[in-house]
């Protein structure tokens, strides 16, 4: 199941790349869009949280130097405790 995620684009980073203990194999760090999301709660108020979407390696450039403004990503998601968002397109 996807979902779009629409917010003001706050920065992008790339993560660093991870090392497994076990094995030692290297994953690449993957780039991460931060975006300000705006969640009405039931009283009508407004809460704005800061959401870490990663996207893959092919969409950094559809990213890149949109800093303010308002952004959509078609993301997947899994959840264990937190809900985390990935882009897919």
């Amino acid at each position: 199941m996807t979902v779009t995620i629409e917010g003001k684009m706050f920065g992008g980073y790339l993560k660093p790349d991870f090392t497994s203990k076990e094995t030692g194999e290297v994953t690449k760090g993957k780039f991460v869009v931060q975006l300000m999301v705006e969640q009405k709660l039931k009283n009508d108020e407004i809460k704005n949280e800061l959401l870490d979407v990663s996207v893959p390696t092919e969409l950094i450039s559809k990213y890149k130097g949109k800093e303010g403004q308002m952004v959509q990503i078609k993301c997947n998601y899994m959840s264990k405790e937190k809900v985390t968002f990935y882009g897919v397109a």
